[in-house]
């Protein structure tokens, strides 16, 4: 066996020294190479994860922009109801105020309608005295007409009247009005008897005198 030189055995030591450190090398590198797959699929399966949240977050988010689109449509027929009802109203108000309108005319024109029938009744129920007594004359044949006390006041407020109006600027206030009457009675009504050519003597010859004062110092409602 041939001998090894102290310089051979160096070198090979040397070469074992590297053939070690070589292996040491390999097994880190093959631990590294170990670290880096596993790293780069944890980073991938991150990947994936991250784009599945990704969609889901775009899915959320195309669903909230839809329920924003909703909302806003949902707004602008909640102000077109708005603007419907607020005209309604209007309207409504409009016609309230008109009819609160005819209705009040409506009232006035009743209580003038319930004064009118009040002064037609009081002018009925006269008539109806007044047909009743010339009923009651013509049954009993009676030439001579007997004028209710009620009717010749009547006929002397008309006549103040008129005289007053038929003096323009002067106001009629006092005044004595003298009759020449007689007084009769048909039925139950007692009234005068205003005397004329055709009245019978026994009329003309028991006559009356009555004197009617009057005094209008105040003005009466309604004149």
């Amino acid at each position: 066996m041939p001998e090894i030189s102290a310089r051979d055995l160096r070198r090979l030591e040397a070469l074992e020294d590297k053939l070690l450190r070589a292996r040491d090398e390999r097994k880190a590198l093959a631990a590294d190479r170990r670290e880096l797959r596993e790293a780069v699929a944890a980073n991938a399966r991150r990947a994936r994860a991250l784009e599945r949240e990704v969609a889901a977050t775009d899915a959320k988010l195309e669903a909230v922009l839809a329920e924003n689109a909703a909302l806003a449509a949902r707004l602008e027929e909640a102000a077109a109801d708005l603007e419907q009802f607020k005209a309604a109203s209007l309207e409504l108000r409009e016609k309230l105020d008109g009819t609160v309108t005819e209705l009040e005319g409506a009232r006035e024109a009743l209580t003038s309608a319930q004064g009118e029938l009040g002064t037609l009744a009081k002018e009925r129920d006269g008539l109806v005295e007044s047909l009743k007594l010339a009923n009651e004359q013509l049954a009993g044949k009676g030439i001579t007409p007997v004028v209710p006390a009620k009717e010749v006041a009547k006929l002397v407020d008309n006549l103040v009247v008129e005289i007053g109006s038929g003096l323009p600027g002067m106001v009629v206030r006092d005044g004595e009005l003298r009759l020449q009457v007689a007084f009769g009675k048909v039925g139950q009504q007692t009234g005068f008897v205003i005397p004329s050519a055709e009245s019978p003597p026994e009329v003309r010859e028991n006559l009356h005198q009555v004197a009617i004062r009057f005094d209008r110092t105040v003005e009466l409602p309604g004149r």
